[in-house]
């Protein structure tokens, strides 16, 4: 088995508004931690949310399936929080729905030979 059918990279299509709220969602998160009275009593980001939130930062949009679940995760928790984030609210569904898509289509495709 290759490493690419292992661990396959796939690109997300985003607009420059996706981009950047997605790009600004993780750094957010990111920021959470060290910002935090008690760092010791947050969780930190998983290893995967600091290597998009690198991806995103150098402008790229080629991320692995591990990748994209740790954005859908995070992207609906704040879809789903009552916090400023009203605001991006339809950024910040329109970005769920795209990482959810890719990562259906992936799981859904045929294994390649």
């Amino acid at each position: 088995m290759s490493d690419k059918s292992y661990n396959p990279q796939i690109t997300l299509s985003l607009s420059r508004e996706q981009h950047w709220t997605l790009h600004h969602v993780l750094l957010d998160q990111i920021e959470h931690e060290s910002m935090a009275e008690e760092p010791t009593r947050v969780d930190p980001p998983s290893i995967e949310v600091y290597q998009s939130f690198e991806t995103l930062d150098t402008g790229k949009t080629v991320f692995t399936i591990a990748q994209l679940k740790a954005m859908q995760t995070i992207l609906a928790e704040y879809h789903h929080s009552t916090m400023w984030w009203e605001i991006e609210r339809s950024q910040l569904e329109e970005l769920l729905y795209c990482i959810s898509d890719r990562i259906e289509q992936h799981q859904t495709a045929p294994p390649a030979d």
